[in-house]
C-alpha cells in the first residue's frame, strides 16, 4: 500500500468517526447517560482529528518520495 493509499484509508476512517459524532450529537435528550455520552463524543472528536491529521502527514509525505 502506497501514501496515497493510505491517506484515502484515513480520510474513509475519519468520516466514518464524524459521522458517529454527529450520531452522538444527536442522542442529546435520548436515554443515554450524559457522561456515557459526553465521553462517546470526545472519543471520536479525538479519534477524527487525528485520522485527519495523519491523512495530511502521509500526502505531505507522499509528494516527497
Amino acid at each position: 500500500m502506497n501514501k496515497q493509499d493510505e491517506a484515502i484509508l484515513l480520510e474513509h476512517l475519519a468520516d466514518t468517526f464524524e459521522t458517529k459524532l454527529r450520531e452522538a450529537e444527536r442522542s442529546i435528550g435520548d436515554d443515554i447517560p450524559d457522561r456515557y455520552r459526553e465521553g462517546w463524543m470526545d472519543a471520536f472528536g479525538w479519534a477524527t482529528t487525528y485520522c485527519r491529521l495523519l491523512a495530511e502527514r502521509e500526502r505531505t509525505h507522499a509528494w516527497f518520495l
